[in-house]
């Protein structure tokens, strides 16, 4: 009698390939919004079914604060936890009746969402100190906080992505940092934070108890002259190298979709913000930022005439840097009256970080792109530097580069040691020079 074909005849690189199939056929990524055929029947064929399967089971795991004792529960041998590489905790707020998606928030309502991710967070942190980091990956977990109304949660919009009403982003959402107490976690090498927009003085308390965080990527407060505005911002920025002095990786960005309109903030209230900021990326391996930080004041030192301070900032680590600004697109953005003084601003920019590049010795890659909406048409001006094996290449898109421009990148170029190519992409005969 013939025996029965069986999977496990196969070679292992077979059996392996098969796995790795089904795998991306279906749940990962399952907690982004994604709705796909579940995986974890699969799991109960065999016991090398199981361990198969469970590499992508395992990998990115969504929580709840009502999952939690299942989650300790199951994912508590080493083989399990060496697989998990992103934790997501999904905390959800109160619902609201839909006629409600323009307010905001009422003081009553403000203290109970406070009180719901105090206390969820509290117990995730808990529940996390039973972790050891010997038993997960060398690389780290990723901590993803995910905090929303299942009133928002199930909206979204046409192309698969989640719709934010009104309430969900005028009302901001903090941490009683009174009462809050949290244990110190040594698993997670990266953190964000997504939904409902959290102060940043709260981010700051939750870092602040990640002692091996190396990536950090957070949404600042949106950019308005509001007291409570300037001093979060301030706050955040000058309590960044207590509370995150192991974080070598850095994103900031603003509000998005934007919060309601306000008028464009004045340049001083920034000042202590730009210059605790400067300070914390020097120790920083990628730094990357959108509107949330305007470039031309945070590369203040190296615009042309700018007065000169007494210590020039010095990027010793700095390999990755990746900038993005808008001009007159949205408020409260906008920066400039027209497009010539947009123009004149974009100039800046690119002289400025060219000038900076001298004081990053170890610049790998440099992606700088300023937008210009005007008349309706949006104008892409992007710079891109990159360190080949002993030759720095420039290209330029949308603009021709100017002779002070590349002056001042071929001079830090040079301080390198390498050589350099010009790639200049040039589709719109109008293109401007800068």
């Amino acid at each position: 009698m013939t025996a029965t074909p069986s999977i496990n005849s196969l070679p292992y690189e077979v059996r392996h390939t098969i796995y790795s199939l089904l795998g991306r056929q279906t749940d990962s990524h399952r907690w982004i919004g994604g709705s796909t055929v579940s995986i974890a029947h699969y799991a109960a064929v065999s016991r090398e079914w199981q361990e198969a399967f469970e590499r992508f089971t395992f990998r990115e795991l969504l929580v709840t604060p009502k999952r939690l004792k299942p989650f300790t529960h199951i994912v508590t041998s080493p083989r399990r936890r060496a697989i998990v590489q992103t934790i997501c905790f999904h905390v959800s707020l109160d619902k609201y009746e839909r006629y409600l998606d323009r307010e905001q928030e009422t003081s009553a309502e403000r203290r109970r969402s406070t009180e719901i991710l105090t206390t969820a967070l509290e117990a995730f942190f808990r529940a996390m100190t039973y972790w050891d980091k010997t038993e997960t990956s060398p690389l780290g977990l990723w901590f993803y906080l995910l905090v929303d109304s299942p009133s928002e949660s199930m909206l979204f919009g046409r192309n698969g992505t989640p719709m934010v009403t009104e309430r969900a982003l005028t009302s901001d959402l903090k941490l009683d940092l009174e009462m809050l107490s949290l244990p110190y976690i040594d698993v997670f090498s990266g953190f964000r934070c997504a939904g409902r927009h959290l102060q940043p003085t709260s981010l700051l308390a939750i870092v602040s108890r990640l002692r091996t965080l190396e990536y950090l990527d957070v949404e600042l407060n949106h950019d308005s002259i509001r007291h409570r505005d300037v001093t979060q911002r301030n706050k955040f920025a000058s309590s960044l190298e207590t509370c995150a002095q192991t974080v070598r990786v850095l994103s900031l960005r603003r509000p998005s979709p934007m919060l309601t309109l306000s008028s464009a903030p004045p340049q001083q209230p920034w000042a202590a913000f730009y210059t605790h900021i400067r300070t914390f990326s020097q120790q920083c391996e990628s730094f990357e930022f959108d509107d949330c930080i305007d470039a031309s004041q945070f590369f203040a030192p190296f615009l042309v005439g700018s007065p000169r301070i007494q210590e020039t900032p010095f990027w010793i680590r700095l390999k990755r840097l990746n900038v993005r600004n808008s001009y007159m697109m949205k408020s409260p953005y906008l920066r400039v009256a027209n497009r010539i003084e947009a123009l004149a601003s974009v100039h800046g920019v690119f002289l400025a970080i060219g000038r900076a590049a001298c004081r990053m010795p170890e610049l790998q890659f440099a992606r700088i792109c300023q937008y210009v909406l005007t008349d309706g048409r949006l104008e892409w001006f992007v710079l891109t530097y990159e360190c080949l094996v002993g030759k720095a290449v420039l290209r330029a898109r949308g603009f021709v580069p100017g002779k002070a421009m590349l002056d001042a990148w071929k001079r830090s170029i040079a301080e390198k040691g390498l050589e350099y190519d010009v790639h200049v992409e040039v589709i719109d005969p109008t293109a401007p020079e800068l």
